[in-house]
């Protein structure tokens, strides 16, 4: 449509458009922000708000058209921003009391998943390509995290998985497996957008060279560079602090692949739910950055022997200090998100109540450095962080001395300085007081003079202060009244003497609240002078955060501390799996022995007997240990781990189009392919996605591999059991199985973990147990004797099905050939080849026999 056709005010909304094609226009109109066309109809539906229309012009054609409060549009822009919308917010720029024609306006923020920092949800990331190296960068606008690292494509699925960004920026055409494992939404941009914001970011941050900031290669600051300026042109006037990038290493941590992650219920259960997860059950954090903080461990527990001992020390003393434990806790229980408060306040997002929450933080900070040094503390760590801690308290100080206790919400409201802070306010605030007192005896007087005892002085925003007189009474109104509005029961009028007693108070009322404002300003000024300090004070709380609330689970749950060394050993007694001790009675505990001579653990048992919880346990106690966490044991004593990777569940997105047996047989070449001599390996039924015969010599081959190339410390749960023979020939290999007790033709479950293999793998057992049906029960009983008689074993029954089912498909191959050849129509050389291939087919038949068993 062209522009001539449409008003004024949506030709302007056709031009915002046009600059953002990608995002809801919120379009603000008055009090409310409007969004228009298919905008209207997507926010209607997402929404749940009523979709009318309006005219595009005189007598033109309706359009679609909805509309959101703006004071309250927020809890509407983050239900978009959360199913992946971006939203653009067109604002007026000027007032519209004081426009000329139309009211100018612009788009003054795009929010999208990945920058809505002031609700928590953000965090982005970037890949760049460059031959077989991934660049990646990873920014958190809450706060002011900015990461970078170079990996191979495995490795920066695994960078991305442990940061979970809600946002994935990719250049124009690059191809890389997505998933919500990853990243919840993506962004496609122009080659050229790295380049360009490269030389941005070294401009705004000062940076000459990549090395200043700790990088090798030049190539590893393009994707900081994009999403620096991705962020920038987003946020517009609401960029907020940022840290400069900095290289990411886990040189420092214990690698965790991301399918290990998620295998183990790390920080969500399969469901989805955190509060079944390994984090979910161990937080015991009182403040968000500690939240944040334990999140960071879990997934990048420590690597070096003395870091692991100064945590566990620092576990250990405010365990045994009880009284200061307590004094800390109770501290930090005041401290609200203060990472957050600095990105609003940086943001140019922050409300007075944010300056006031912060003012409470700084004050509690102060106090909770006070108890910390009263409470004789000797470890190292806590001494240090104590030290670290800066002292703020002039700046909590300052605010306390400008803002009222409790303020407006809204900064244009007056009424949030408080008295004494600026004479000539306290001036106008007198005149105000002095104003209202004068309009009170004005309405006195002329009640008086006219003998309505009714009337009064009201005051709204369209007409400003009036005499209200119902409409028996206005035979009395003496002449000098000026009609101003009439109503159903009455009438308002105006006097000269009102007229200029309104001058007075409202003059006085919007230069008060212009000089709050322009007070308000000097104080976030005076804050953002000392941002830096006080987002170091964020990061000191983060990690006395995190130290406490180990030893609060420590205190608690009556954990033990394990002794960490160097040697290649897992030795564990009466060891318990947190998540499951934490929802079941009567857990069970388990004892793990693992060494140079016990280096692969093969464990066999009937389903639901505890195998995998078995495992699962293990991988999970010894990243506790390298978090410096207590565990839940009788004792234990863990050699340093490399890495810990595993295959547990199948996981698998079947959507990529890759079989589950293919993603499982992937996932195991990764494991392979990365894993150490220091490593922990984990692996649930390998094999079980293929033919039983192909799924035993798989698994037998990965074992073999294992303990001849790789060995690694390994624990595979398996119902295998032709693998427990493999003992025999490695002696690394040590075969386990979880106890049941049988009682006719039913069994219980031990749920404890025994040398030598299982007897059996009781499914028919497990399955009467699940109520299947009798008869189905004993057909089973029936099938399984078939199979057993005879001096074969099930495996050779199985292999002989197998090559009788091949000789049979070969045989009628070669039939089916033979009955369709034209002998009329068949040239000497078409017959040999025939022949030829018939041949073969009869060799590979032939071949197919019993001497082929191993």
């Amino acid at each position: 449509m062209p522009n001539e056709d449409l008003t004024p005010m949506l030709s302007q909304y056709h031009h915002f458009k046009r600059l953002y094609p990608d995002c809801l226009l919120f379009f603000r109109l008055g009090d409310f922000y409007e969004l228009f066309y298919e905008d209207a109809t997507i926010g209607s539906k997402e929404l749940g708000i009523v979709l009318t229309s309006r005219p595009t012009g005189k007598g033109r054609e309706r359009i679609s058209m909805c509309g959101v409060p703006y004071h309250s549009s927020f809890s509407y822009i983050s239900k978009l921003v959360s199913r992946g919308y971006k939203v653009a917010i067109c604002e007026q720029v000027e007032d519209s009391s004081q426009a000329k024609g139309l009211v100018k306006r612009d788009v003054i923020r795009v929010i999208t998943p990945g920058t809505y920092f002031e609700k928590d949800i953000s965090g982005l990331a970037c890949v760049y390509k460059k031959g077989n190296t991934y660049f990646c960068a990873y920014i958190n606008l809450t706060t002011g995290e900015f990461l970078s690292g170079s990996f191979n494509e495995e490795q920066s699925y695994e960078f991305l998985a442990k940061f979970s960004p809600k946002e994935l920026i990719l250049p124009r055409g690059l191809e890389y497996k997505f998933d919500k494992l990853i990243a919840s939404f993506k962004t496609e941009v122009d080659e050229d957008c790295f380049s360009d914001g490269l030389k941005e970011l070294k401009r705004d941050f000062g940076v000459y060279s990549s090395r200043a900031l700790g990088f090798d290669k030049e190539e590893q600051l393009l994707p900081c560079g994009c999403v620096y300026v991705y962020v920038k042109r987003t946020q517009k006037g609401f960029l907020p602090f940022l840290n400069k990038p900095k290289p990411y290493t886990d040189e420092g941590y214990v690698r965790i692949d991301y399918k290990a992650r998620r295998g183990l219920e790390l920080i969500e259960s399969w469901e989805g739910r955190e509060e079944l997860s390994l984090f979910g059950v161990i937080d015991r954090t009182l403040t968000p950055m500690g939240r944040r903080k334990l999140k960071f461990h879990i997934l990048h527990p420590f690597r070096k022997r003395e870091k692991i001992e100064q945590l566990q020390s620092a576990v250990e003393e405010l365990k045994n200090k009880v009284k200061v434990l307590y004094e800390v806790r109770k501290h930090l229980d005041q401290i609200p998100d203060m990472e957050k408060i600095i990105s609003k306040i940086s943001g140019n997002l922050a409300k007075p109540k944010d300056f006031i929450l912060l003012k409470r933080a700084l004050f509690s900070l102060d106090r909770l450095k006070e108890s910390l040094r009263k409470g004789g503390l000797s470890s190292s760590l806590l001494v240090d962080l104590t030290e670290k801690v800066e002292d703020t308290k002039d700046v909590a100080q300052y605010i306390d001395d400008v803002l009222v206790q409790d303020p407006p919400i809204h900064l244009k409201e007056g009424g949030l300085i408080r008295d004494g802070v600026n004479d000539r306010l306290d001036e106008l605030r007198n005149v105000l007081k002095n104003g209202e007192k004068l309009i009170k005896e004005y309405e006195d007087r002329l009640r008086e003079e006219t003998s309505i005892q009714s009337l009064k002085i009201g005051y709204n925003k369209v007409i400003g202060y009036y005499i209200e007189v119902t409409k028996p009474n206005i035979k009395h109104v003496p002449l000098h009244f000026k009609r101003r509005q009439t109503l159903s029961n009455a009438e308002r009028f105006t006097t000269d003497e009102l007229v200029s007693l309104e001058e007075k108070v409202i003059s006085a009322q919007a230069r008060s609240r212009e000089l709050e404002y322009e007070i308000f300003i000097k104080l976030r000024e005076r804050v953002l002078e000392n941002i830096e300090r006080i987002a170091k004070n964020a990061h000191v709380l983060s990690m006395l955060d995190y130290v406490q609330s180990l030893a609060y689970l420590a205190l608690e749950k009556g954990w033990k501390k394990t002794t960490v060394v160097d040697d290649k050993v897992l030795e564990i007694k009466e060891g318990r799996h947190p998540v499951i001790e934490a929802y079941v009675k009567d857990f069970t505990p388990n004892g793990t022995c693992m060494d140079g001579e016990n280096l692969i653990m093969v464990i066999t048992g009937p389903n639901m007997a505890g195998k995998s919880s078995y495992i699962r346990q293990v991988a999970i106690l010894t990243i506790l240990a390298h978090m410096g966490s207590f565990l839940p044991c009788d004792e234990a004593r863990i050699g340093l781990t490399s890495s810990i990777h595993a295959r547990i569940g199948s996981g698998d997105i079947l959507a990529l189009g890759v079989s589950t047996f293919m993603n499982e047989m992937l996932d195991v070449a990764s494991i392979l392919n990365n894993a150490d001599e220091k490593s922990l390996i984990v692996l649930d039924e390998v094999g079980r996605g293929t033919s039983t015969y192909d799924g035993i010599a798989l698994t037998q081959a990965i074992i073999e591999h294992i303990a001849n190339k790789v060995k690694a410390r390994t624990l595979l749960a398996t119902h295998y059991l032709e693998i427990t023979k493999i003992e025999d020939n490695f002696p690394c290999v040590k075969n386990y199985h979880m106890a049941v007790s049988k009682e006719g033709d039913s069994i219980n479950f031990l749920y404890k973990l025994m040398r030598g293999s299982s007897e059996g793998s009781f499914g028919l057992q497990v399955a009467k147990m699940a109520n299947l049906p009798k008869e189905l029960i004993e057909r089973a009983k029936e099938i399984l004797e078939d199979y057993q008689r005879g001096n074969l074993s099930y495996l050779e029954k199985v292999y002989i099905k197998s090559v009788e089912d091949d000789q049979r498909r070969l045989e009628q191959e070669t039939l089916n050939l033979i009955e369709s050849i034209d002998i009329a129509n068949t040239t000497p050389i078409k017959a040999l080849l025939l022949l030829s291939e018939l041949k073969e087919r009869i060799r590979s038949v032939k071949k197919s026999t019993l001497g082929g068993l191993p």
